[in-house]
């Protein structure tokens, strides 16, 4: 048994001389999930709030998804001129306003295990283009970690510490998956939604990977929401996250044409009910906000059971 505490102060200070030795503005740890195959932010420095943490993003999609993917650095210069199709797929750019960032893989430096633990990703807020030297200094940082990452494997708490990592051959499947997977309705709802001027964030991925009938009800409800009863797309915005128990939490605040009750759900009360929804309305003169959780992670199970 390893002293977890003193393995997290070393991944820390690691960080900490990194961002001062380069002048980043933000620098964080992304790990990956085996049991739902998705990765999470768990650990910056220099970051604006605790959103981070509430983001989920799949396997081959955004920063760590294309890092874990391909298994060489992913250099974003500019944010989001680099990736205009794809702005969604990179939640942690946009809760955290960074203009440019470099990811890299952390993955075992013993060969017998091959494991993949995670991203390293460095960000600036301001437009920079990162040198050839200081991506390989991320590159050997990275390979640091990796190594405090394997004496927590090698002590059985991986499970605890960061999670259940992966095969190079479990992370190629799941890429594949990723890859294959064509762009479902929520995903192009919410590109609509942001083509009308309403500000979007997909921080919780998760929901991408629920069944075809799932996400038309999601999306369904969403856009009851921004297609039907807004009145006015200025300062209205749609965050799709994630809370403390795991829940996605789809979160709508804008103009509405109509009072937000629950009469206004009527149309779409199957679909609240099929997927077990908890719905909360706030209004606060005539804006409102409209927020309703998912049990993601039963649904997923649903998927699971199925296969």
């Amino acid at each position: 048994m390893i002293n977890s505490t003193t393995i997290q102060q070393k991944i820390q200070r690691e960080l900490e001389e990194l961002k001062q030795e380069i002048g980043l503005d933000f620098v964080a740890i992304a790990l990956t999930d085996g049991i739902y195959r998705d990765i999470y932010w768990r650990f910056a420095l220099g970051a604006k709030s605790d959103q981070y943490k509430k983001i989920s993003v799949r396997m081959g999609k955004g920063m760590a998804g294309k890092v874990l993917q391909g298994m060489t650095p992913h250099v974003v210069n500019v944010f989001p001129g680099d990736v205009q199709e794809e702005v969604l797929e990179y939640p942690i750019f946009i809760v955290e306003s960074l203009h440019s960032g470099v990811g890299v893989s952390i993955k075992s430096t013993i060969q017998a295990q091959r494991l993949a633990y995670g991203v390293l990703l460095v960000g600036h807020r301001s437009r920079r283009i990162f040198l050839a030297q200081e991506i390989a200094r991320v590159q050997d940082c990275a390979s640091v970690l990796a190594q405090l990452y394997d004496e927590v494997t090698n002590s059985g708490d991986v499970e605890e510490f960061v999670g259940i990592p992966k095969s190079n051959e479990q992370l190629y499947k799941d890429t594949e998956s990723a890859m294959n997977h064509k762009t479902g309705p929520i995903v192009q709802l919410l590109h609509e939604a942001q083509a009308a001027g309403i500000t979007c964030e997909l921080l919780d991925q998760r929901i991408t990977r629920l069944s075809g009938e799932r996400q038309e009800e999601i999306a369904a409800i969403i856009s009851l929401l921004v297609q039907e009863y807004a009145i006015s797309t200025e300062a209205s915005q749609l965050i799709i996250g994630q809370d403390e128990l795991g829940h996605t939490v789809i979160e709508y605040e804008g103009y509405l044409l109509h009072p937000a009750s629950q009469e206004l759900f009527q149309s779409v009360m199957p679909q609240l009910k099929s997927l077990k929804c908890d719905l909360e309305i706030l209004i606060e003169k005539e804006k409102q906000s409209v927020r309703f959780s998912i049990p993601t992670r039963l649904l997923l199970d649903e998927i699971n059971w199925s296969n």
